[in-house]
This record gives C-alpha cells, structure tokens and sequence, in this order.
C-alpha cells in the first residue's frame, strides 16, 4: 500500500539520520581530535607532554571507532542491496500529499510547526539548489528558522523523489545540502546546543577542507550511495510517480 511504501522512505529517512550522527561522532570529532594534535605539537613544553599524549589516545580511539563504523556501514548497504522489497510495483506511490504533510512523531524540540513548515516551503527548496558554502550560509543568517529536523527531512525525501524521475544532478545537489543540514543538527546535539547557534561553526570547519570537510564530503557520498541503492532494490519506476507535492519543477 501507500502507507506501507510512505513508511519505507521514512524509515530510509531515520536510517540517514542515524549514519549522519555516527559519522559525526567518529569521523568529525577525529578531526577534532587531529588539529587538537596539531595545535599542541606546535607548543613543545614539557607541560604539554601528558596533555598531548592524552589527545593521541584520544585520536587513536577516535580513528579506530570511525574504521569499525565503516566496516558496520559498508554491511548494511551490502544488507540493503540484497533486500529487495516484493511489494506490488502498481501499489508504489511516491510522495504523496498526505505523506509529506504529515507529521513525523518522533521528531524532538521541534521548533517549526508543520503550517510554518509548508509556508517556508520555497524557501527550504532554494536552500536545497544553493551550492556554494557562503550563500549557505548567509541564507541561513537571513532565516534561521529553518535550521531544523524537518527542513533536512524535506530535503531528504526530496533526494528521493528526484532520484526516482532519474534527475541524478538534482538529487546530488539537494543530497549535499541535506547533509549539510543533517550535520548542523547532529553537531549541536553533540554539542548541547540550539542549532541555530552553530551553523555557522560547521561551515567555518567545513571550509578548512582538513579532516572535517573529509568527514563531510564521506558521508555525503555515502548517503548518494545509499539513495540510489534504496532506489533500485525498491522498484521506484518513473511511470508510477503522479500526484506529486515534491514536483521539482525545474
């Protein structure tokens, strides 16, 4: 049914989530951890030995969790290649209005209700076409409020859509800013923090492009990786898409 096919996309949804707040507690905070080394190796006092030993222990921890993540990643995108849904194709609709208007449950500390969400619509849409980091970020300065779970959900269902009309370009453009935004929630959470106070910190670290944009660019791949496999192993079919509330229009 449609409600079965709904709940697979979003717990396809749920499943990103959790990749991206893995690989911002292993990889981004390895990157954390290597230019703590670094900083500290350029201070060669004796008072900085144990602090500094302490921050290789800290980075070899760090190194060896994101290496045994990736091992635990790569096997279930091996498990989701193989798991191929038998659903009628003809029962398979995509995005649906009463999909994509519904509220997820399981969303905490929402900070945008759902008519606001719909309201910002366009403005969630042109944030998903930007591809440079500045504009990102000063698009996210004039309207902070869509720093949220809901708009990185929107973006990502949209990855999904665009991937099943075959629009790949548009499905990597929007997957980067999905991610972008996933990565935003993810760090605040780390860090204990209103999102909307740290955006700006992952694009100044994003910018470095030394470890964190690594980090970034990885499971931004992956993700794409993992889009279209879900594509593929579930059947979506061009022909089946109608009555679409994420029409692209491009």
């Amino acid at each position: 049914s449609s409600q079965t096919y709904s709940q697979g996309i979003e717990l396809a949804c749920q499943k990103e989530r959790e990749f991206v707040k893995h690989s911002v507690e292993c990889t981004w905070n390895l990157a954390e951890a290597q230019q703590k080394l670094g900083n500290l190796a350029l201070h060669n006092s004796e008072s900085r030995d144990q602090e500094c030993a302490q921050a290789k222990t800290e980075a070899a921890e760090l190194r060896w969790r994101e290496e045994e993540w990736r091992r635990k990643e790569e096997a279930l995108n091996q498990r989701e290649r193989q798991n191929l849904w038998n659903t009628d194709l003809a029962s398979k609709e995509v995005f649906n209005k009463s999909f994509i208007n519904q509220k997820r449950k399981e969303i905490e500390d929402e900070d945008v209700s759902e008519p606001r969400m719909q309201k910002h619509e366009q403005k969630i849409r042109h944030f998903g076409m930007l591809s440079r980091w500045d504009d990102s970020q000063r698009f996210l300065s004039d309207h902070p409020y869509l720093v949220c779970e809901e708009t990185s959900r929107y973006l990502m269902l949209w990855c999904f859509h665009l991937e099943a009309e075959q629009k790949r370009a548009l499905m990597e453009q929007v997957a980067h800013q999905a991610v972008a935004m996933q990565f935003i929630i993810e760090i605040a959470r780390s860090c204990n923090v209103d999102p909307r106070g740290c955006f700006r910190l992952f694009f100044q670290k994003a910018k470095v492009r030394e470890g964190y944009f690594e980090a970034f660019k990885n499971e931004l791949e992956a993700f794409k990786t993992r889009v279209r496999i879900w594509s593929q192993s579930h059947g979506f079919q061009t022909t089946l898409l109608h009555d679409l509330s994420l029409n692209p229009g491009l």
